[in-house]
């Protein structure tokens, strides 16, 4: 069995004090904001003109995936799902932006990642990533990489007011790290409103919850609109219960991911982290 990210089941805290870890390099930004600053495949989208069907969406979300692996030594160590943020245009050097969960990198300094996209025009050939900005996994589970040598047209960031509590959405990720999958579900819970009436239980937490159950390596992972395939998040991780189980000489536990319990980090906190790593985004 690979191994992959054991961290993706822990409990997000507070979104509140966000603190990020400095870039690796500011030469790094400069060379991946060249990249990205030619007219054409730059940001988010909009993709107003492209088919809205459902099988149409699914296609195009899919082209928006990536597999994120960080290997020591050539040993496989973490797995986890991607989602293409940015790109570079033709004409320029090729160049892609992928948004992944900074617990994927965390605790691997001498990890290198590598980066598979979905896209038919992205080819399926392994490709190194460099790690351009990671946050800080307690606050603001985000991290950017930057991937050479190709250019794979990204998502669209949905408006976040524009998120309704039991709306369809869909995600995409790499279970165990192995072949993609897709998985649907509802937004079982949206943000707090934040009025100072609102009771003190229920402020703070997660700004949004779907009730697909997920599992190892889907954090990072796209969570899509189903109606219009906009990114409304990816995934940051997921609650579990422990179920005992017990055979004839010994009782051991298992943990299943909770329904309704799959956490995910929102569009307004994807459009700060990527404004701030001086990536200009635009909302749908």
């Amino acid at each position: 069995m690979d191994n992959t990210d054991a961290a993706t089941t822990n409990i997000p805290r507070d979104d509140g004090g966000r603190r990020y870890r400095p870039l690796r390099s500011a030469a790094l930004l400069a060379l991946g904001l060249l990249a990205f600053g030619v007219a054409g495949c730059a940001g988010f989208a909009a993709r107003e003109a492209e088919p809205t069907g459902r099988q149409a969406v699914i296609d195009r979300i899919i082209s928006t995936a990536a597999k994120v692996v960080v290997e020591r030594s050539g040993e496989r160590v973490a797995s986890g799902s991607g989602v293409v943020v940015a790109c570079s245009a033709p004409g320029g050097d090729p160049v892609t932006f992928v948004l992944t969960a900074a617990h994927l990198i965390q605790g691997k300094p001498d990890g290198v990642v590598y980066v598979r996209f979905t896209g038919a025009r992205a080819g399926r050939a392994r490709l190194q990533a460099q790690i351009v900005r990671r946050g800080d996994v307690d606050s603001l589970d985000l991290a950017l990489l930057r991937v050479a040598g190709v250019a794979v047209a990204p998502a669209s960031l949905a408006d976040p007011a524009e998120v309704r509590l039991g709306e369809e959405i869909l995600i995409v990720g790499f279970p165990w790290g192995k072949r993609l999958a897709l998985f649907s579900g509802i937004v079982s819970q949206v943000p707090a409103e934040g009025a100072p009436d609102n009771p003190a239980e229920e402020r703070g937490g997660p700004s949004v919850m779907v009730d697909a159950s997920v599992g190892n390596g889907v954090s990072g992972g796209g969570v899509y609109q189903e109606a219009t395939g906009s990114l409304l998040g990816v995934v940051e991780g997921y609650r579990t219960a422990s179920v005992a189980l017990k055979d004839r000489t010994q009782t051991f536990s298992l943990k299943v991911p909770m329904p309704g319990e799959t956490f995910v980090i929102g569009a307004e906190q994807i459009r700060e982290f990527l404004k701030e790593s001086g990536i200009p985004v635009e909302m749908k």
